[in-house]
């Protein structure tokens, strides 16, 4: 008589139990390496459009990429809204990824394998092959200054990661008037001679958290690396002076030094009250 080999069904059991185990154990493993993947994949990204931008600088008299103001000179800072193409659309305003993509040459290296698409009608990512999306956002203290006036070239950030891909090329932090002498604030045109150029939007949780409690930041030099949020200081998007504020958890205004850095983004609320003198030239 020939002899059974079946599984008995405490064997099927372990057999189960050791394959649930191996799971638990390498899930985890491939979701980190994938994460590993994406985050060198962005820094990639970011590295290139760095460069792009310091080139650009060299083939415009040192003047660094430019995005155009409203007719009150605050910044446009969502450059994309509601046009086909987005921001690479023939009709959209003046913006940085427009002007870098002769030196880019690639509308990919705008799009963080990372940032999930935008579905929306108004700013959302489009799917036209010439069109424009953008999941890095800029530094609008760097639109149309010199190059060669850069306090600290090194440590002065120029594009960080936003959290979702859509069809705007955002500026953050971004220009809307300047202080003058007697401390008053001026909001009219970013270009007042009279008035320190003053910046918002410093400090928003939907940007630079892309991995987790951080993400890649390309530099006006042209180098790129991941940083914590919270190893971010102000003064590294051109913040130059003690003398901003922003709005705290319990809800009124502090002044605190260009050295404080950006918050945990599990921790405080998006603050669009961030603000702060924003003259790259001062930078040390």
């Amino acid at each position: 008589m020939k002899k059974s080999t079946a599984f008995t069904l405490i064997e099927l059991l372990v057999v189960i139990a050791i394959i649930a185990i191996l799971a638990a154990i390498l899930f985890p493993v491939f979701a980190q390496a994938k994460m590993a993947a994406k985050k060198a994949n962005s820094l990639s990204n970011v590295k290139q459009l760095a460069l792009a931008t310091f080139m650009y600088t060299n083939d415009y008299d040192d003047i660094y990429p430019s995005t155009e103001e409203d007719g009150g000179g605050f910044m446009i800072w969502f450059p994309g809204d509601n046009l086909p193409l987005g921001w690479n659309d023939p009709l959209a305003t003046q913006n940085w990824a427009k002007e870098i993509l002769p030196q880019v040459k690639s509308l990919p290296l705008y799009v963080s394998p990372q940032s999930p698409r935008v579905s929306n009608p108004i700013y959302g990512a489009v799917d036209a092959p010439n069109g424009g999306n953008a999941s890095y956002a800029y530094n609008g203290a760097v639109s149309r200054k010199s190059a060669t006036a850069i306090g600290a070239i090194s440590e002065l950030i120029v594009l960080q990661g936003t959290d979702a891909t859509s069809r705007d090329a955002y500026i953050q932090p971004t220009p809307f008037g300047g202080r003058s002498a007697d401390g008053t604030l001026n909001f009219g045109n970013v270009h007042n001679p009279t008035g320190v150029p003053v910046c918002n939007g410093i400090d928003i949780n939907w940007m630079g958290g892309s991995f987790g409690k951080g993400d890649n930041y390309g530099f006006a030099d042209g180098h790129a690396k991941f940083l914590n949020r919270t190893a971010v200081k102000w003064k590294n998007f051109g913040i130059s002076s003690d003398w901003v504020a922003k709005l705290n958890v319990a809800g009124t205004w502090e002044t605190v030094s260009n050295e404080t850095t950006l918050t945990d983004p599990d921790i405080n609320p998006s603050r669009w009250e961030s603000w702060g003198e924003c003259d790259i030239s001062a930078l040390k």
